[in-house]
């Protein structure tokens, strides 16, 4: 390899954000979107779901004369037959659409980053260089956030089988497979040459080392 190739190589390694400097940007971002979470979970509470949950409560005791809920099949089907299980269901979809709201505003803003990611100087873009979309950053997201499934499978799995963190692993052979795809979806960045994710190749994204001009995210 002559000079001109060693230059060219190593200027290109400098070009793609490292993953210490991903995984910065990703802790940042991680305590902006639970703050901004708490802020609607506290919101939505005081002002819609508390009295919604007392009335629920209410009626619960009226029937069963209690106010412990139990797993039984009839409390099980009072809950899902009562509105306080669909309003539930909306409020947890809120609460996890903060976060997608959040990265896929800003990532296909004017700024291409988080504010994690623009703290740290990376940009995130559809290769070869250009900005991406809103609907392209929701699906990066989306993907980004699904090997959380597999951990919240894994925990319920254990609890209801009784089991430690290896048992519920090698206990089938579906757990097994899944186990290696979760490494590999969350690890494969540090064997590709422009360290892409699992998600960032699904997407035809890029992180890399930069920062736009913009002042703000909603300038043109």
């Amino acid at each position: 390899m002559n000079i001109k190739d060693f230059l060219k190589k190593d200027s290109e390694q400098e070009k793609y954000a490292s993953s210490f400097r991903r995984s910065t940007a990703a802790i940042i971002d991680i305590w902006i979107v639970l703050f901004l979470r708490v802020i609607i979970i506290q919101t939505l509470g005081t002002l819609w779901l508390n009295q919604e949950i007392l009335n629920f409560m209410e009626k619960f005791h009226e029937k069963f004369g209690s106010e412990t809920i139990k797993n039984t099949r009839e409390h099980i089907d009072f809950i899902i037959n009562n509105r306080i299980f669909f309003y539930a269901l909306i409020f947890y979809a809120i609460v996890i659409f903060v976060g997608a709201i959040y990265h896929a505003f800003l990532n296909s803003s004017a700024w291409q980053a988080t504010i994690g990611k623009r703290f740290m100087k990376i940009l995130i873009v559809r290769e070869p260089d250009y900005k991406l979309t809103f609907g392209r950053a929701m699906w990066h997201y989306f993907l980004s956030v699904l090997p959380f499934a597999f951990i919240f499978y894994l925990m319920s799995y254990q609890l209801k089988n009784n089991l430690n963190f290896y048992q519920a692993i090698t206990s089938s052979e579906i757990n097994v497979f899944l186990g290696f795809a979760f490494l590999i979806w969350i690890q494969i960045h540090l064997f590709t040459k422009q360290k892409t994710t699992a998600y960032d190749l699904i997407c035809n994204t890029l992180l890399i080392n930069g920062k736009t001009a913009a002042k703000w995210p909603w300038n043109k």
